[in-house]
């Protein structure tokens, strides 16, 4: 039945790729009345989420923002879903790189650069940054339990030569890139929401005391890695451009949690400047740092 539905998904989607992109906006159109009117998709959740972070909105604020999401939402499902199927030149139509000079000069002092981002614009666009710059993409990604599905995820984001690699492999794999001298560009989703037993650091994010991941902290001094944060735009629909910002050339040159509090802080400012298109339909704020406290006696925004 998994393969069955795999086969028919995957069939849709190809059929979608061939529709001029003003259809495939009223396709979008229809999909947020769907999601936003009829479904009310996960709409608790992003009013939940609103009103956390711009508790300054006040109700009618939060209903233009949210619906502003929803309609960027929609766009993103079928941009992403289609995308896939483009070819290089149709892809890279759609998404430019303001930067890329800077991965380059790095890659060039041998260094590996790690490159963090959120999920905000269309980070499924990012599959084509190897074709923007001289070296290897690789992309940390978390397996879906759907083995067919697994797949096309995984095809989807090669189709323009990302190397995908598993979150719980990812160290091994970049520890052997650089011991055969090889850099590589790594992206990294910083913005997700860490299981409560997995909780090593807190921070402030929007406002709210938020645990964040350590991997890219980590990853970056086990590999005397640079870092760099990838800012997103949409220019318009199905348009995005991407602006390269540098964290740090080396770890050595940051505190302990410098490099986590920098891109949080970037992500931050760049959500707070155009709030729509952040994932607001996630539950990012579902753990208690109050409980936490509790339970493990630890101070606000340090190691744990």
């Amino acid at each position: 039945m998994k393969f069955l539905t795999y086969i028919i998904s995957y069939s849709f989607l190809w059929l979608l790729h061939f529709l001029p992109d003003p259809i495939l906006y009223l396709l979008s159109d229809f999909l947020y009345l769907l999601m936003y009117h009829v479904a009310g998709y996960r709409k608790r959740v992003v009013y939940a989420n609103l009103e956390k972070a711009f508790p300054e909105y006040d109700k009618k604020e939060i209903r233009r923002t949210a619906r502003l999401f929803y309609h960027h939402l929609s766009d993103l499902f079928l941009e992403s879903a289609v995308f896939p199927f483009y070819s290089e030149t149709k892809a890279l139509n759609r998404i430019t790189y303001k930067n890329p000079e800077l991965l380059n000069e790095l890659h060039s002092k041998g260094k590996q650069v790690i490159a963090v981002l959120g999920h905000y614009g269309n980070w499924e666009y990012l599959s084509t940054l190897g074709l923007a710059i001289d070296s290897p993409v690789v992309a940390i990604y978390k397996p879906l339990h759907n083995k067919y599905f697994d797949r096309m995820v995984q095809k989807n984001r090669n189709t323009f030569g990302v190397i995908t690699v598993p979150m719980e492999k990812i160290a091994r794999r970049l520890i052997e890139y650089k011991k055969t001298n090889t850099p590589v560009l790594t992206l990294n989703l910083s913005d997700q929401r860490p299981l409560y037993h997995q909780i090593q650091y807190w921070t402030k994010f929007m406002g709210r005391d938020t645990p964040m991941f350590l991997g890219t902290e980590k990853l970056a001094r086990k590999l005397d890695a640079a870092v760099v944060f990838l800012k997103i735009r949409k220019v318009k629909r199905g348009r995005y451009e991407v602006e390269t910002e540098l964290i740090c050339e080396g770890p050595e040159e940051l505190k302990p949690f410098e490099i986590t509090e920098r891109h949080v802080h970037i992500l931050e400012d760049q959500i707070r400047e155009e709030p729509a298109y952040w994932l607001w339909s996630h539950k990012r704020w579902q753990h208690s740092y109050e409980k936490y406290n509790q339970e493990h006696g630890k101070q606000h925004s340090q190691s744990v």
